[in-house]
């Protein structure tokens, strides 16, 4: 398996793990998808893989779903929940 489908299928699944934590369980969703994500973020970094060339770990995709989760409170529920999260 390449790297770049072993990248797509981590961002695939941790983007629709936010989009689904967050339809089924709203902001208490998100806040614990965001504590699992740091857990899992710090076990993933350790794999690291080359993308079209660019050095990264399996834990940036983490991150991002991180960023997207933080983005979500903050446009629906406000600055004060995505600083809570």
């Amino acid at each position: 398996m390449t790297n770049e489908l072993i990248a797509l299928m981590f961002i695939i699944v941790n983007f629709s793990l936010v989009v689904l934590s967050y339809k089924l369980f709203g902001r208490k969703g998100l806040y614990a998808y965001i504590a699992m994500s740091v857990i899992a973020a710090n076990i993933q970094v350790a794999k690291t893989i080359t993308i079209f060339g660019i050095t990264a770990t399996l834990g940036n995709t983490m991150f991002s779903g991180i960023f997207l989760a933080t983005d979500l409170l903050s446009e629906k529920y406000g600055k004060k929940a995505a600083m809570t999260a």
